[in-house]
């Protein structure tokens, strides 16, 4: 089980150096689409959250270069309290958020880097559960319609993948801190 650990982790190593020294000569284009998954964390409930982002590229007269799109996030949390007599309980919180996205892409000399703003429109399917004492008639909404700013940036390893951040804050309190790849196809 080591051996095989061990040359996963020696593979990848000398793909990263491979990709990272290449002359990639990359930039968000028109026509161009972007896919790739996220990994992050959200700062509702400090929990990770899982992604999907994607990306259409188009050059606007008098405007220029967007990207229109779309989102999918995953996070849970819990939050544990105690009733001292009555006992103590717990509020599970689940969000699956699924959104269009529209970028403004910036052109900087540096062709690697890809920096952009942006704003989402999303739905939060939001659900909660509780477990413990019913001393209150204990209930909360979640979910619903969500809006976001976002700012971010793709760094090119080859002409066909690149590492992404974004920081994005939005609505229903939810903000997040993003991290992935993107693959240009």
């Amino acid at each position: 089980m080591q051996l095989k650990s061990l040359r996963f982790f020696v593979i990848l190593f000398v793909f990263s150096l491979l990709t990272f020294f290449s002359t990639s000569k990359a930039q968000f284009v028109n026509g161009g689409n972007y896919f790739g998954p996220s990994i992050g964390l959200s700062f509702l409930g400090s929990s990770p959250e899982f992604g999907v982002n994607y990306e259409y590229g188009l050059n606007l007269e008098n405007v220029g270069t967007v990207g229109i799109g779309g989102i999918f996030r995953y996070w849970s949390y819990s939050e544990s309290y105690n009733y001292g007599f009555y006992g103590s309980g717990e509020w599970k919180y689940t969000n699956i958020l699924i959104g269009a996205q529209g970028n403004y892409h910036f052109k900087v000399p540096d062709s690697k880097f890809d920096p952009y703003l942006g704003i989402i429109l999303a739905y939060d399917a939001g659900s909660t559960s509780w477990s413990g004492p019913n001393i209150y008639g204990a209930s909360v909404s979640a979910g619903g319609f969500w809006a976001a700013l976002q700012a971010g940036g793709r760094y090119w390893l080859t002409p066909t993948l690149a590492l992404t951040a974004r920081l994005g804050f939005g609505s229903l309190s939810y903000g997040g801190l993003d991290v992935g790849v993107d693959f240009k196809f």
